[in-house]
């Protein structure tokens, strides 16, 4: 009796996933726990394994299709049982199967969607390198089962020859709207229309923070860590956060409360292929400066190659985007909501300022602060600022 496949809970807040990619195509065997599919949702990406064994029947989401929770996204076939012959609307109630539990390792990262013709998986994989439908490809063999060779003998045919310069194209490239990027958009859509965004900029000094950092770079070498300057600023950024604790705070709209938080847990904004991912660093005021580059690395490596789990992006409270590796003067950071605040630090330069009536060359950086207005005030924010600069350009006071 065919079984179907419903999407899991993900995680308690998750009720709704995006199908990204099947894994297997309709009429492809499947084993129990082989995964089938990898799903979005507005955490993290991950793989649902098949619950049975049997055969891919029918694929009832089909790739781009955001569905609710225990919505059915598949039919699979008993070992035995033709799929051909197998129909959704013939399944009774009982041979529903229980939703399948989440992959705990999610794929390294979303790939081009598979498609619904018969093929082998070395032969998916050639023609999403090589960009071919695989609905044009002819198989080889009786079975009708698109093999690897056959991938490549229809790409070794449409080459041009080498004399032949394809014509240019006139028409645009029509990217779908769609996994990471569509997340993206209306994560920012529900932060712009709720959150009234303001923004206070202002720059710090921060040579003594530059020569104190040369300092312990040998002894973070020793101990196999690559220090940044992101744990100082983290570290200056609780300090601050502790003397102003309504920016480390998150709205609840539907409640209409404002939770200002205890703990400290900050997002730390990373780009990668797929778009921005925050993962977050739990209770950093509980660790020093080394723990804090280790673990910011260890999370970013993570976040790039989409192996991140859904407790690594939940529970942050204030939000750092560091954009100085690239560049710009200074930027208006889109407030990770529902956190209250997000820090946008910019490129650290030398350049000539004027200290005690002297034109001295000091190493300075902009620094950005969005926050929701609706929670406080810009007197509130340029105290804030006030207080992170001073433990920026004086580092020794986070001793104290």
């Amino acid at each position: 009796m065919p079984k179907i496949l419903k999407l899991p809970e993900i995680a308690e807040s998750v009720v709704e996933g995006e199908i990204l990619r099947w894994l297997k195509g309709e009429g492809d065997p499947v084993k129990k726990n082989e995964p089938l599919v990898e799903v979005m949702t507005e955490k993290v990406t991950v793989e649902i394994p098949s619950p049975y064994e049997g055969t891919l029947a029918k694929i009832l989401a089909p790739e781009g299709t955001v569905v609710p929770v225990h919505a059915p996204i598949a039919v699979i076939a008993e070992p035995g049982e033709d799929p051909a012959t197998v129909s959704v609307e013939e399944i009774p109630k009982g041979a529903e199967a229980a939703p399948a539990t989440p992959s705990p390792t999610p794929p390294k990262s979303a790939s081009p969607p598979a498609l619904k013709v018969r093929a082998t998986p070395a032969a998916r994989r050639l023609a999403r390198e090589l960009g071919i439908d695989l609905r044009e490809v002819s198989p080889g063999k009786p079975s009708g089962r698109i093999e690897k060779q056959d991938v490549e003998r229809y790409a070794e045919a449409r080459r041009p020859p080498a004399h032949q310069l394809p014509e240019p194209s006139t028409e645009p490239q029509r990217v779908p709207f769609r996994g990471v990027r569509r997340e993206i958009a209306q994560r920012l859509r529900t932060s712009q229309d709720r959150a009234v965004h303001t923004l206070h900029v202002d720059e710090a000094d921060l040579t003594a923070l530059v020569a104190l950092r040369e300092r312990l770079l040998p002894i973070a070498e020793a101990e196999g860590v690559k220090l940044s300057f992101l744990p100082f600023i983290l570290k200056a950024v609780i300090a601050a956060l502790r003397k102003h604790p309504e920016f480390n705070a998150t709205v609840d709209d539907e409640r209409q409360e404002i939770l200002i938080h205890p703990v400290y847990h900050l997002g730390i904004a990373v780009a990668t292929e797929q778009g921005l991912v925050v993962p977050v660093i739990h209770h950093a005021e509980q660790k020093g400066l080394l723990e804090l580059a280790r673990e910011i690395a260890d999370k970013a490596q993570r976040a790039r190659e989409g192996r991140l789990t859904l407790n690594d992006v939940e529970g942050g409270t204030f939000s750092i985007t560091n954009i100085g590796s690239i560049g710009g003067l200074f930027s208006f950071p889109v407030i990770n909501y529902p956190q209250v605040a997000i820090l946008g630090v910019h490129r650290i330069h030398p350049r000539p300022v004027v200290r005690h009536g002297e034109i001295q060359v000091r190493h300075m950086t902009y620094l950005s602060l969005s926050f929701d207005h609706r929670v406080t005030d810009g007197a509130q924010a340029a105290y804030f600022m006030n207080d992170l600069i001073r433990y920026l350009e004086t580092p020794e006071l986070l001793m104290l």
